[in-house]
């Protein structure tokens, strides 16, 4: 990988999706396919974290929910203001 630290935070990203799908997969009463998503998500960890160290893999994934939780801030924010 040429660059860790970007390369990990888009698989961080992308990881952060497949979660989602999987909780709006649960939601609906589609368990094994959440299961199977859960499964593939947990597998892609272990790779990437092999690629760029368990280290960059945690701090991508900080990175993506410091990223988050600002945008639902400041979507709060101004929505506030109007």
């Amino acid at each position: 990988m040429s660059d860790p630290v970007h390369n990990a935070r888009i698989a961080a990203l992308s990881m952060a999706n497949g979660a989602a799908l999987a909780k709006l997969l649960r939601a609906h009463g589609r368990g094994g396919h959440a299961d199977a998503v859960e499964s593939a998500l947990s597998e892609v960890a272990e790779i990437v974290s092999t690629e760029v160290g368990r280290r960059t893999l945690s701090e991508a994934m900080s990175w993506v929910s410091d990223q988050v939780w600002n945008c639902e801030q400041l979507s709060t924010e101004s929505a506030a203001r109007h």
